[in-house]
């Protein structure tokens, strides 16, 4: 892979944790906000991927931004 290559949200969680072990939280989570016309858009994961796995044995939390939703801000539902 090309060191200027963006890994996605996902793609960085994942190589973040040991394989297999993350679990995600509020995949289905969506906007709710109205303002500047947002119900006309479905915004995936409400801009960031959270959620916990494991790291060399260890339990953790994770979140990731994902810069293809909203330019990567965190939407209401996930704040």
């Amino acid at each position: 892979m090309s060191i200027t290559a963006q890994l996605s949200a996902r793609e960085r969680i994942h190589s973040l944790l040991d394989s297999n072990s993350f679990v995600e939280v509020g995949a289905f989570v969506t906007q709710r906000s109205t303002d500047f016309n947002l119900q006309q858009s479905k915004i995936p994961a409400d801009g960031v991927i959270t959620g916990y796995g494991v790291i060399n044995g260890n339990l953790v939390y994770v979140y990731s931004q994902d810069a293809t939703a909203m330019g990567g801000s965190i939407g209401e539902m996930h704040s």
